[in-house]
């Protein structure tokens, strides 16, 4: 008995001096552990909770659509870019949105939508039809330094086509005729997978005269 009350004492004075040099670690380790499960839970069910807010604001806004309140539609964007940015619907709305402002003429929402979209969309394809509309915007106003910048920036290589024919209609109201038709002619390279495209730059080619 004394034998095995030693080999007790022993084992108990090694977790005693194992607990005093790693007992703080062990702890603090534990501690990590449950503050990221418990962030991680939160971090989901915030992400979660606000989607779901996003799916309803957004099935307003198509229902605001259809019935061509075009009020409603620009107060829900508004609302769903402000309060739930971070959301998918967020950018789809100010998409939409800005097409409805275009249509009243309302070219200060419509360009404030764009650019908010281009910036803050996490979709590069939605990027991109937002630079492609916001520099429609710019040359229909004269504004060709800025429509210009636009059609430099990065994009979704599958939009090649249309941003080299956004040039080519620069181009045209700018009047250079020669730089238009460069421009139409790449982009007619560039939309070789996009037949419709195509087909749309061949005939502006064919009203300049190619």
């Amino acid at each position: 008995m004394a034998h095995l009350d030693l080999n007790e004492q022993e084992r108990i004075d090694s977790i005693r001096y194992y607990w005093r040099i790693w007992g703080k670690y062990i702890i603090t380790l534990v501690l990590v552990l449950v503050v990221g499960y418990i962030g991680s839970s939160l971090y989901q069910w915030y992400g979660k909770s606000h989607a779901e807010k996003a799916a309803v604001l957004y099935s307003a806004f198509t229902t605001a659509i259809s019935e061509k309140n075009d009020q409603k539609v620009v107060a829900t964007a508004n609302q769903l870019i402000e309060t739930l940015p971070g959301t998918e619907y967020a950018p789809m709305a100010a998409l939409q949105a800005a097409k409805v402002a275009v249509d009243q003429k309302d070219y200060s929402s419509a360009t404030k939508f764009l650019n908010w979209t281009k910036d803050n969309s996490k979709d590069k394809s939605m990027q991109s039809i937002a630079s492609l509309r916001l520099a429609t915007i710019y040359i229909d106003q004269g504004k060709f330094d800025k429509a210009r910048e636009l059609l430099k920036t990065k994009h979704d290589l599958a939009f090649d086509g249309l941003f080299y024919e956004a040039r080519g209609d620069m181009y045209i109201a700018m009047g250079d005729t020669n730089k238009a038709r460069d421009a139409y002619k790449e982009g007619l390279q560039k939309a070789a997978n996009d037949p419709s495209t195509q087909q749309v730059i061949q005939m502006k080619l064919d009203i300049i005269g190619s």
